[in-house]
């Protein structure tokens, strides 16, 4: 297994600094949501998309950021 389509991109979230991190292993996608400084995972999730995949993690990302706040 290899981790395929790779990809990682730098957003605000409730004016906190994240990156989203998304790749394909076989036929699923994982994506996970990490604060960008010091680098800790925030929220992580699986789909048959990345865009599933994605929208999954930044609904978690935002209720867990809510809640801190």
């Amino acid at each position: 297994m290899q981790a395929e389509s790779y990809r990682v991109v730098m957003k605000k979230i409730l004016d906190v600094d994240v990156t989203i991190t998304s790749y394909r292993i076989d036929a699923m996608y994982y994506c996970h949501v990490a604060n960008y400084d010091p680098g800790a995972v925030i929220a992580r999730t699986e789909a048959a998309t990345r865009e599933e995949a994605e929208t999954m993690a930044i609904a978690k990302t935002t209720e867990r950021l809510k809640k801190k706040k």
